[in-house]
């Protein structure tokens, strides 16, 4: 089936034009820091006036990827990397987990968050190594530091972005907990590490579940004690903090200069036995998450009110994220349905009869500030979706595979 562009979409394709006064003209490669460096300047970068948004899909079988440019739909090849067990991207890289440790892609584009304005860049895109952990189980990044949790082993590596800039992947330090399904969170130029629940039950080839964390510097000492969250289960950065999913909710951590902190907020009426979110999905940079819940909702939590909203859906959703604009939450049910929720009220506001009913993998969302994407593994397609327009389909790429789909130049 072939792509449709229409053509009225074209106009809606650029993010919003966040231009800064103090921004400049990137000086060439090479050239020498100066008091008349531009602000914002990054070596070998062009910086742009928009966000150089695109797609990076992957094969999970063979590793092939493809990133496809959102603003001029130009396609170029980005690797083969064997067999891909997880995919993210943190900041400019692409983290792709692999039996041989994680796979480091530079997608060319990437945008760096000032507060009261942002930059925007792009350079040549292409692969940089291998961070070589053994074992290499959860992954996780803030945009300075890369930290990459061995189970096995019971600590995580910890990589520089500025490393991986000037093209090394070298281990900078680790963290060390012990043994465990664990992970690692960089966070305000510290570590927020899990620490092991209960052991029972554990062995050699059944790791202990994490049980709590703790935040660690760069020295490894603690600085904040443990703080429980037992079935541990993921993360999600928001612009409060890192928001870890337990079993009776969620585990809000949040840093001031230095000095953490850690907020429990849990689910109402205990859950009042639904299953829990053990996925929190949602636009980078708000302060809204959402994931299922079992097979009968999705679970909704506001982080700067502290709450928790059970939404009722009409299908079992395999996949759920929050859009952070106060109104409303996207899913895929199991029926290839994609869904639109109201955050306040729980109703279905738009239902779009979009992907293959039945599906081996699970479709993924990504959202930004207009738009939605999501992947339809079965057809290798992926969907450009206006959610602000009852769930428009304003594209349909078809790309070689789309088991993993990632969002880049954000």
């Amino acid at each position: 089936m072939p792509r449709t562009t229409p053509k009225p979409v074209l106009l809606l394709l650029s993010l919003p034009l966040l231009l800064s006064a103090c921004a400049a003209p990137a000086a060439p490669p090479g050239a020498q820091l100066s008091a008349s460096t531009p602000h914002g300047y990054v070596a070998g970068a062009q910086e742009n006036p928009e966000p150089q948004a695109g797609l990076l899909t992957l094969n999970a079988g063979t590793g092939e990827g493809q990133l496809l440019s959102l603003l001029t739909e130009e396609a170029s090849d980005a690797g083969t990397y064997g067999p891909v067990t997880a995919a993210q991207v943190d900041g400019r890289y692409a983290l792709l987990t692999t039996a041989a440790g994680v796979q480091v892609f530079d997608t060319g584009a990437w945008t760096v968050d000032h507060g009261e304005h942002r930059h925007y860049y792009s350079a040549p895109p292409g692969p940089v190594g291998t961070l070589a952990v053994p074992d290499a189980g959860a992954v996780a990044g803030d945009g300075k530091s890369i930290a990459v949790f061995s189970p096995s082993g019971g600590y995580a590596s910890v990589y520089r972005h500025k490393d991986l800039d000037a093209g090394s992947v070298a281990e900078a330090f680790r963290i060390t907990t012990s043994p465990h399904s664990g992970m690692v969170v960089p966070y305000a130029g510290h570590f927020i590490a899990s620490v092991a629940g209960s052991s029972a039950g554990s062995s050699a080839g059944d790791p202990a579940a994490a049980g709590g964390v703790e935040v660690r510097d760069a020295s490894d000492a603690v600085v904040l004690g443990r703080q429980d969250c037992a079935g541990l289960a993921g993360h999600a950065y928001v612009r409060a903090g890192v928001v870890f999913a337990c079993a009776d909710g969620a585990l809000l951590v949040t840093g001031d200069d230095g000095a953490f902190a850690a907020e429990k907020i849990p689910y109402p009426d205990g859950g009042a036995g639904l299953p829990p979110a053990t996925s929190l999905g949602h636009r980078p940079g708000s302060n809204e998450l959402a994931g299922p819940a079992g097979g009968s909702g999705i679970w909704h939590l506001d982080v700067a009110k502290r709450t928790w909203t059970y939404l009722p859906t009409p299908v079992p959703a395999v996949a759920a994220a929050a859009v952070g604009d106060g109104k409303r939450v996207l899913a895929a049910g199991v029926d290839g349905s994609v869904l639109a929720l109201n955050t306040a009220t729980g109703g279905v506001t738009a239902r779009a009869a979009l992907l293959a009913p039945a599906f081996a993998r699970h479709p993924q969302l990504r959202i930004d500030t207009s738009r939605a994407y999501v992947s339809e593994p079965a057809r290798s397609r992926v969907h450009e979706i206006d959610y602000a327009d009852g769930l428009r389909i304003a594209r349909t790429f078809d790309v070689p595979a789309a088991d993993f789909l990632l969002e880049t130049g954000l």
